[in-house]
């Protein structure tokens, strides 16, 4: 099981709505009352892929590039300039190559999730856009079948090819680098400075490390700005901007320029508390367990 996938759903959700309810609290009620419970858990299976996969590639990029700074460059530094490279530094450079390395496998799954999410909102689960066609998972027909992620990825391999998959790829790759730069490095440079010991001082190191690394929340609502284009465009709902026919879309920057004019600059940082919350749950796992 995955549950951060709960707390994503959350925020893509809050992020991709142009009027969003004031509390992510609302929002969670406002998911099960319209697509039921199970929804909180759509796009679990590429979820679960990414974990196994991305886990792996952020720990053995991550640890590989600490260790050759720590074994290698901060010896070599400390011979040239007297002091060594800090443990801060080696956090942020070894966790940005981590961040940039995972993206190659989060950039596909992160779009099937966002994809799921959209279409659960924009059109009631149906991702093939008839909107006659609802599939009730209720007795009283109170909220519609979540979209299945494998149709999803089908439809869209089917439409844009494999690279199709990769639609916000630079958004995804810039989210992670500075995710586990800032994770990793927050959570290093925390951790002496805590007058707290062992496995306590790992969980407070880690909590706060995750939470400062919300920082930057942008270029996550950018990422699903670019991506929920795919969902919206299928749905009949708005998709305005230039939006490429083959699929490339606005660039990250573009993106980013088009939420603060439609909705002020405020709406970049929208659903920044459940990301935090998410990145509390990933740093404790991802940089305090395998310490």
């Amino acid at each position: 099981w995955k549950s951060s996938v709960v707390l994503e759903h959350i925020q893509s959700r809050e992020s991709n709505d142009p009027n969003p309810p004031p509390s992510s609290p609302t929002i969670l009620r406002n998911i099960i009352r319209q697509n039921g419970p199970l929804s909180l858990w759509s796009g679990l299976t590429p979820r679960m892929i990414e974990g196994l996969f991305s886990g792996s590639v952020l720990l053995a990029a991550k640890e590989g590039l600490s260790t050759l700074l720590t074994n290698y460059a901060s010896p070599m530094f400390y011979e040239q300039f007297g002091h060594a490279i800090s443990p801060s530094i080696i956090g942020f450079v070894s966790g940005a190559g981590g961040g940039m390395a995972q993206a190659l496998v989060m950039g596909p799954t992160s779009l099937v999730v966002t994809a799921c999410v959209a279409a659960s909102k924009n059109n009631n689960g149906n991702f093939d856009g008839n909107k006659n066609n609802d599939i009730s998972n209720s007795k009283d027909g109170k909220y519609t079948q979540s979209t299945s992620a494998w149709e999803v990825a089908k439809t869209l391999v089917r439409e844009r090819g494999i690279l199709g998959l990769y639609r916000g790829a630079p958004a995804v790759a810039m989210r992670q680098a500075t995710n586990w730069a800032s994770r990793q490095g927050f959570t290093e440079w925390v951790r002496p400075r805590i007058p707290v010991e062992g496995a306590l001082g790992e969980l407070l190191a880690g909590c706060i490390g995750g939470t400062l690394s919300a920082w930057n929340t942008p270029l996550e609502v950018a990422r699903i700005e670019s991506q929920s284009v795919v969902m919206k465009k299928r749905t009949g709902g708005s998709a305005d901007g230039d939006d490429d026919e083959d699929g490339k879309g606005r660039s990250l920057v573009g993106t980013m320029c088009d939420i603060v004019e439609e909705r002020g600059f405020g709406a970049l940082y929208v659903g920044i508390i459940p990301r935090a919350a998410q990145a509390c749950y990933q740093t404790l796992f991802l940089v305090c367990v395998p310490r």
